[in-house]
């Protein structure tokens, strides 16, 4: 099957090549160890061993073979062969020979003509055991020289020859410098007996490892993605790509084309190659097959019977085949699925035009009879959308319509737009739409806006409240107007669109008095002018709207109004986070989702702002999953998440953070929610060191649209990501202009960005511009600090003035004191660091080691290997050992282990699991899979069990 000529980045696999490094250790020693790598078509086995192979350049000879796919049957040691021919063209025929002597070479002659002539064979049982014992004393003597890997990939076209040899070698080649890996796909093994049996043989050889490669997850796909792109994709493209594709990375690089486009047609060869499979099929099953494929991915065996008209033992003879042969597989025992969703679009894709008419009728007249039990499409969707497929306009748009109005009630915005779309679609087919559905024209697009604003499809929505807005007329309904420009509003304000003051000025002159429509733009418009910073002006609209809620005597703008009031306090520096709370827990009493969802943001923004990480991190999940459940999350739910990550990073949880960005990014949001995403990359590859994804994340935010929203606030970022980033890759002349930049922004701008002070800031100390450096000293000094954060921001601000005349140890020292406070280690490691400097330059070498040891700790323990390595060096230079802990540093953990690792440690060693580990330490099982795999790798031990011992054995964990 061809692809792309483009060559994606490796991606994921991290687990699985750490095992491999470590088996590789034990080669070296002289401990023959071998892998059986299982991953289904496309998964990347071929992609890992050679990702391995590349690590071992140099270390190891590596040989390959593989077995070829036939039609009737496996040519016998194919593989072996190519091994063989390899090993020629390394090493010439003569010294390949000499390896095995006269005898053998004639053995190996069978195989390889290279070899010279061949010996007599008169019984076959003989001669196949001169062969394995001569491939074997070949193996031996080839990994004398140095180790060996041999490589047989897909060994689910062997032939039985070729899988008795590779039991006899992981019997037979003990205690030599050798590694097999071999190949196979799971779905395969129940073919032949003989494969099942081989796999079986050699899982329980001793020294054998089985790794069943996982499929990649979305942030995987992602950096593949960044490598056939050149450049950062699109949220959307890595949500359609891990929904499309399930993470094989063959189907991910086949989908992208030649321009860095999504495929939305597959390429001709991997469409024949997943239909492959289906055409094999019995006439019988392949036309079950069709029936399936516009059931939806998955369909009940209920479902199934009664479209299919079957008998239960029939449909199952008719399924057997599919299920054997790997493109469906039983699902939760209620039902069926195909294996991937590319199989199933090939499927539907390659129906005519007279199945699909009949299909969907049939799966129409069946689910008319009532709903089915455990399908998983709700059945007024899957009424609406068959007999859409069955081209009956009448009973589509009743459908349709209910399950729009379903769809509401739960808070499936998506699901009532797509059903309303539908709705529009054969509106023009029905005579009597209005009479059927009890609405207008101009009212569906109403809805289908709403829908569309909270399903986050701003595009769409736009696009229907300008046709709604075409049709209505405003002379006669004021309120129908003004709700669709409010509507309009919202939606440009999270696409950073202009205009949205202007619609919420208009929507408020044709809003009626004393009505909630009114409170509704009252609300919205308060909190459009707070986000742009004019507060004045969003303090009378909210005590307007706290008027007219009293007058109305509405709890759901009373609290709307109090959620506006406590977020102008907050602006002057005046935090009510009990108030908040409290709001929170009335709205959700009282089932106000939309009102509990701006609480819960507000909170969270409140205990972000005051410092009150670990409080934060406590409530912050369960407020993000109620975006979820209230079908909020793509709008709101990355402006819900952001305080989380960056609480997160804050105490110096790196590897929760990014996996709280990830879920952010997930959620593909618009792109007022985008710069939250986006902002947390930053910050993340900031304590990380990393100046290129720095790099990344500004670019990705300046490609935004300019949106007066957030214009002043993006523009400080940018600055201070071009800031750091330039400044980390060593570009110090071009950080030097951008600190400057940052000047005239703070002129401009009349008010101040701490973190874009400290950083613009510290650069210009770094870079001798004195005069910039006061001018920065002099505006922290007479800004207002609204809270611990800013006031923290400030000292170690004030602190870095100080090292342009000669560093203030008293002044680092109460910068590293009031970060500790907040339990911000980053930011106290930094400060440490140049506590330490101070204190050496002041004569005080103890007190300096004793910061400069601290500050290794905290940089090393939270993954921040940059800073770590900057304290190291300034202490090396200052001839100060971080390993002498007598001058009162904290002892670093053991054995080259991280912090946290030993952290990992001690719990395997009590004998917890992975997902214990998990639950314990407050990160995810990956991670604490990844911790593990590290933890092997540098103790250079085969197992967990190994690793708790050696524990034990050196008294570096407390006994059990």
């Amino acid at each position: 099957m061809s692809t792309s000529l483009r060559r994606s980045r490796f991606s994921g696999r991290a687990v699985e090549l750490d095992s491999m490094e470590s088996a590789f250790r034990d080669v070296s020693g002289g401990r023959q160890r071998s892998f059986l790598l299982g991953a289904e078509a496309g998964g990347g086995k071929t992609r890992l061993v050679e990702e391995f192979a590349n690590r071992l350049s140099g270390r190891a000879l590596i040989l390959k073979g593989g077995c070829i796919e036939q039609r009737e049957s496996a040519l016998p040691y194919a593989p072996v062969t190519a091994v063989l021919h390899e090993l020629v063209q390394l090493r010439g025929g003569p010294a390949a020979k000499s390896l095995v002597g006269a005898e053998g070479a004639r053995e190996l002659a069978w195989l390889l003509p290279e070899f010279g002539e061949t010996s007599q064979r008169f019984d076959a049982g003989i001669a196949r055991a001169r062969l394995f014992e001569v491939l074997r004393k070949l193996f031996e003597e080839l990994a004398r020289e140095m180790p060996l890997v041999v490589v047989i990939e897909d060994i689910h076209w062997a032939d039985q020859a070729t899988c008795d040899l590779l039991r006899f070698l992981a019997t037979r080649l003990k205690k030599i410098r050798i590694m097999l890996i071999v190949t196979y796909r799971p779905e395969e093994t129940s073919a032949t007996n003989a494969l099942r049996t081989t796999i079986a043989d050699l899982s329980l050889s001793e020294g054998v490892e089985v790794l069943t490669l996982p499929r990649l997850q979305r942030a995987e796909i992602a950096v593949q993605l960044e490598g056939l792109l050149g450049h950062p994709p699109t949220p959307a493209m890595i949500n359609e790509v891990h929904a499309r594709c399930c993470g094989i990375p063959l189907f991910t690089e086949a989908l992208v084309d030649a321009s860095g486009s999504l495929r939305k047609d597959f390429p001709g060869s991997l469409n024949d190659y997943l239909l492959k499979s289906v055409r094999d099929m019995p006439a019988p099953t392949a036309k079950l097959l069709k029936v399936m494929a516009l059931g939806g991915p998955h369909i009940t065996h209920a479902l199934l019977r009664s479209v299919a008209d079957k008998a239960d033992l029939e449909l199952a003879e008719l399924l057997r085949p599919a299920i054997l042969a790997g493109i469906l597989v039983p699902d939760d025992d209620d039902g069926y699925a195909f294996r991937h969703a590319l199989i199933h679009e090939a499927v539907r894709g390659d129906l005519i035009a007279a199945e699909k008419l009949a299909i969907h009728r049939a799966y129409a007249e069946v689910l008319e009879r009532g709903p089915v039990p455990s399908y998983r499409v709700w059945h007024s969707v899957a009424l609406a959308r068959h007999w859409r497929g069955a081209g009956q306009a009448e009973n589509c748009l009743r459908w349709a319509w209910q399950s729009a109005t379903e769809a509401a009630a739960t808070f499936a915005y998506a699901d009532q737009m797509e059903m309303l779309k539908l709705v529009l679609a054969v509106w023009p087919e029905v005579d009597d739409a209005i009479e059927m559905i009890g609405a207008d024209h101009c009212r569906v697009l109403e809805l289908a806006a709403d829908a569309a604003c909270w399903a986050a499809e701003a595009e769409q929505g736009l696009a229907f409240v300008e046709r709604a807005l075409a049709e209505v007329d405003a002379d006669r309904d004021n309120e129908q107007l003004a709700a669709l420009l409010l509507q309009r509003a919202v939606m440009r304000q999270h696409a950073l669109i202009p205009g949205e003051i202007a619609d919420l000025e208009r929507a408020l002159d044709h809003a009626p008095d004393s009505t909630r429509l009114r409170a509704d733009g009252l609300g919205q418009f308060s909190r459009a002018l707070i986000w742009r910073g004019e507060f004045d002006r969003a303090r009378r609209l909210g005590d307007e709207l706290k008027d007219l809620s009293e007058r109305l005597d509405d709890e759901e703008y009373r609290m709307e109004a109090l959620i506006v009031a406590k977020s102008l306090d907050m602006a002057s520096g005046s935090y009510h986070i009990d108030a908040l709370w409290s709001v929170v827990a009335r709205a959700r009493q009282a089932a106000i989702g939309r009102v509990e969802v701006l609480a819960g943001a507000a909170l969270l923004q409140a205990l972000l702002e005051t410092g009150k990480y670990a409080q934060l991190i406590e409530v912050g999940p369960a407020i993000f999953a109620r975006t979820v459940e209230f079908g909020q999350a793509r709008y709101i739910g990355a402006i819900v998440g952001s305080p989380l990550c960056r609480a997160l990073l804050a105490l110096g949880r790196v590897s929760e953070a990014i996996e709280t960005c990830e879920r952010m990014a997930a959620l593909d949001p618009l792109p007022l929610g985008l710069v939250h995403v986006l902002e947390c990359q930053a910050e993340i590859a900031l304590v990380l060191g990393n100046s290129d994804r720095i790099a990344v994340a500004a670019r990705s935010l300046r490609s935004l649209p300019p949106g007066p929203q957030v214009a002043s606030r993006v523009a400080a970022d940018l600055l201070r990501f071009g800031i750091e980033s330039r400044a980390l890759a060593g570009d110090m002349d071009q950080s030097a202009i951008l600190v400057r930049s940052a000047l005239t922004h703070f002129e401009k701008q009349g008010g101040v960005s701490w973190p874009l002070l400290a950083s613009a800031m510290r650069v210009a100390v770094d870079t001798n511009q004195k005069d910039v450096a006061r001018q920065f000293a002099d505006l922290a000094a007479r800004s207002q600090c609204r809270n611990a954060v800013e006031e923290a921001e400030r000292l170690g601000i004030l602190a870095e003035m100080s090292r342009s005349t000669g560093s203030d140890l008293g002044a680092w020292e109460l910068a590293a004191q009031s970060w500790a406070d907040l339990s911000q280690p980053f930011r106290q490691a930094y400060a440490l660091m140049q506590a330490g400097g101070a204190a050496v330059t002041a004569g005080k070498r103890a007190k300096g080691a004793g910061h400069f040891r601290r500050g290794a700790d905290l940089a090393h323990s939270i993954g921040a290997p940059l800073l770590g390595n900057q304290i190291e060096t300034l202490a090396e230079k200052a001839r100060i050992d971080l390993r002498d802990g007598k001058e009162g540093g904290m002892p670093k953990a053991p054995l080259g282990l991280t912090d946290r690792e030993f952290e990992v440690l001690r719990l395997l060693a009590a004998g917890q699991s992975n997902r214990e580990i998990a639950v314990n330490l407050f990160i995810s099982s990956k991670t604490a899979s990844v911790h593990v795999s590290n933890i092997l790798s540098k103790l250079s031990v085969p197992s967990r069990g190994a690793a708790a011992a050696m524990a034990h054995r050196l008294r570096i964990v407390d006994p059990a």
